[in-house]
């Protein structure tokens, strides 16, 4: 038996936004409107706002979404008293726009609500209509039940996740990505992988996650460095539908070490989510077929051949395919390593014990000690530095 859960209304397409806007009407006439620093993204959003005389305040959001900003926001926004909440940006905004909707109607902190740290529990009251629409090809947050947030006293990201947040409609138009920065569009490319990827190994798949997840990485391994490199359109319509995929599939499989481990470092580096991801996910894979080995985890180990065949397009490509196609995508992206953002030894028992407590890991393939984990980040630092 298994569940399958998602935005109740997906539009996608080149042109999907502009066609889509009367859509909006349905949830009310209040908006609050959540935006990156790139106002260019948010003009038809706000001149049709203008010319259906609805009422609007738009929020901007900088950085990765702290907390206590949360805190504030959500206090500011039950002064505004929305209908809906509009997010229109990367992962970061559309995470900030998808908690308001959450805590605006809901009393309490934050911390009642978020996992790892906080209390954790259900939302008393139903969110508010929620839309989102993105601007990069990466976190697949517009089909997804959670956001994360971090906490900077704890110097950790953290869950924030609930059905009540799958948005209502959710707008994926790829003209949006169009002319995205290159390294940009290489960890959010590598992000969306990380979570097909990693859903499709985990401990719980099913076979609906397993048909998206095939799909969403056959469409990366085609599409990632046309669209990245070349600002190739077709191949930018294939990351943004593979982002989508692997939102959807991280909400009803699971995820896993890369993200645990993602979820710890995330609050000590100021470095993007979905660079960390992508910089851990190689040493995750091959110690997960290292323990599948030991093990003799014969399905374990079919599930990342399989994955090496639909990365490589080659039948007769070997396990360890997988990890080296990685490898040479970052390579070919010339993504930065973790090391330029600070990491080092000193942290690594505190961000393998903090990792341990996340819900990502849980959905690991194969259980990982903290010993396990330690291995795998002095690898990523160990290589980083001879890189």
């Amino acid at each position: 038996m298994f569940q399958f859960m998602t935005s109740t209304r997906i539009v996608f397409g080149e042109g999907a936004l502009h066609d889509s806007l009367s859509l909006l009407n349905q949830f009310g006439y209040s908006v609050l409107l959540v935006t990156g620093q790139d106002q260019q993204r948010s003009l038809q959003l706000e001149h049709y706002f203008k010319q259906q005389n609805m009422r609007y305040q738009r929020l901007v959001i900088k950085g990765e979404p702290l907390i206590a900003m949360m805190e504030e926001l959500a206090a500011m926004g039950r002064t505004f008293c929305p209908d809906m909440v509009i997010g229109i940006g990367g992962g970061s905004v559309l995470d900030v726009a998808k908690s308001l909707a959450a805590l605006i109607p809901n009393q309490g902190s934050v911390y009642d609500y978020v996992d790892v740290v906080g209390r954790n529990v259900p939302l008393q009251v139903k969110s508010l209509p929620f839309i989102a629409i993105p601007t990069t090809a990466g976190t697949g947050a517009e089909v997804s039940k959670s956001a994360v947030l971090q906490s900077a006293q704890e110097q950790v990201k953290v869950n924030l996740s609930n059905v009540e947040l799958f948005p209502d409609l959710a707008i994926i138009d790829p003209t949006l990505t169009y002319g995205m920065d290159a390294v940009l569009s290489g960890y959010c490319g590598l992000d969306a992988f990380t979570h097909l990827m990693e859903a499709y190994v985990c401990g719980e798949p099913n076979p609906l996650t397993d048909m998206i997840c095939e799909e969403g990485l056959k469409r990366i391994a085609m599409s990632i460095l046309p669209a990245c490199k070349d600002d190739h359109y077709p191949s930018r319509s294939n990351m943004a539908f593979a982002a989508m995929l692997g939102g959807m599939a991280r909400s009803n499989a699971k995820l896993g070490a890369a993200h645990g481990l993602a979820s710890a470092l995330s609050g000590r580096l100021n470095a993007p989510h979905g660079l960390i991801t992508a910089r851990l996910s190689p040493y995750v894979m091959t110690e997960n077929i290292s323990v599948a080995m030991e093990l003799g985890r014969s399905d374990v180990l079919a599930r990342y051949r399989k994955l090496a065949v639909i990365l490589t397009l080659n039948n007769e490509a070997k396990i360890e395919d997988s990890v080296q196609w990685v490898d040479s995508m970052l390579i070919k992206l010339q993504l930065p390593s973790l090391s330029d953002y600070g990491l080092c030894n000193t942290m690594f028992e505190e961000v393998a014990e903090d990792a341990l407590r996340t819900c990502a890991i849980k959905g690991n393939p194969l259980p990982l000690n903290q010993q396990r984990l330690i291995t795998i980040l002095r690898q990523v630092c160990h290589n980083d530095c001879h890189a």
